[in-house]
């Protein structure tokens, strides 16, 4: 069938919109492009895709059908962009590393300078992802191989087409503005928190360490960004939990105090189970770096 992927982009969003009205302005389109997309597409597939109750589009059985797999094609057009980008071929072999906030700036540029001299024919090339989402990149293959979290609270449960490789463990401690000492436990109780969200795996490894430190934390402030929130304690607007590694993301105002008991954090390298001789050259440089 001959569609387009500006069809199916639109299709799609047509259906989770359910108005060509509200597709067109999310897609920057007019209108009539939509409309045109549209009427292209059920020609091509022989049949009504959408069709009006009400105020609203939905859709047919034949859209049902070709939703799930629209978006599967998208998902994987947008994968095989992410796997070209800023390649460069003429290198003997070109690696692909996932990392996120904390990571990038502890321990990138070692990895990278490591990397040159130990294999100076593999060339990595770092891909921000969502550490929620790190191990479905690497099961997927949008990465070649990621640096991850597990948490000892909530860990992770085992997945088919992945290996962990477990790098480094650090503590939790509570974040202060600089110069402030550690608050007890009943001014621990009672200050305002800075968590991030609850249905997260940090954020539900930072309420249970919280609890671990025989408090129920006020959740002041919801922030998912570790430099935002660690921004947030440095002004002295609440406390918030982090790590030696995630302190890297903050600034001079700041001080982390170690506690007792409250869980904390594995650093862990993802990999497919058997992975190419480059991406295990890059894994180890990797574990080199975080020991």
């Amino acid at each position: 069938m001959a569609w387009t992927l500006g069809q199916l982009q639109t299709f799609v969003a047509v259906a989770e919109r359910g108005s060509m009205t509200r597709a067109a302005e999310a897609l920057g389109y007019s209108i009539g492009a939509v409309s045109q997309h549209m009427s292209a597409l059920r020609r091509t597939i022989g049949s009504e895709l959408v069709h009006r109750r009400g105020r609203a589009l939905v859709l047919t059985e034949a859209g049902r059908t070709l939703l799930p797999r629209a978006k599967a094609i998208l998902a994987a057009q947008q994968q095989a962009e992410t796997a070209m980008l800023g390649r460069d071929f003429g290198h003997e072999a070109i690696v692909t590393l996932g990392v996120f906030g904390s990571t990038s700036t502890f321990a990138l540029p070692a990895i990278v300078r490591l990397l040159a001299e130990r294999h100076p024919d593999i060339a990595v090339r770092a891909r921000e992802v969502n550490v929620e989402t790190m191990s479905a990149a690497v099961i997927d293959g949008a990465i070649d191989l990621g640096i991850g979290i597990d948490y000892p609270a909530v860990p992770l449960p085992p997945m088919r087409g992945l290996h962990w490789q477990t790098v480094a463990a650090e503590d939790f401690g509570v974040v202060t503005p600089a110069g402030v000492a550690l608050p007890g436990p009943g001014d621990l109780a009672e200050a305002d928190w800075i968590l991030p969200p609850a249905p997260d795996l940090f954020g539900r490894a930072m309420r249970l360490a919280t609890s671990a430190m025989g408090i129920q934390a006020k959740e002041t402030h919801i922030v998912t960004d570790t430099a935002v929130a660690l921004a947030l304690a440095g002004t002295g607007l609440g406390l918030t939990l982090a790590t030696p590694i995630m302190m890297s993301l903050g600034g001079d105002d700041i001080d982390l105090h170690p506690i007792t008991g409250a869980g904390g954090r594995e650093i862990i390298v993802l990999t497919a189970p058997a992975p190419s001789t480059p991406v295990a050259a890059v894994a180890e440089v990797v574990a080199e770096v975080f020991a």
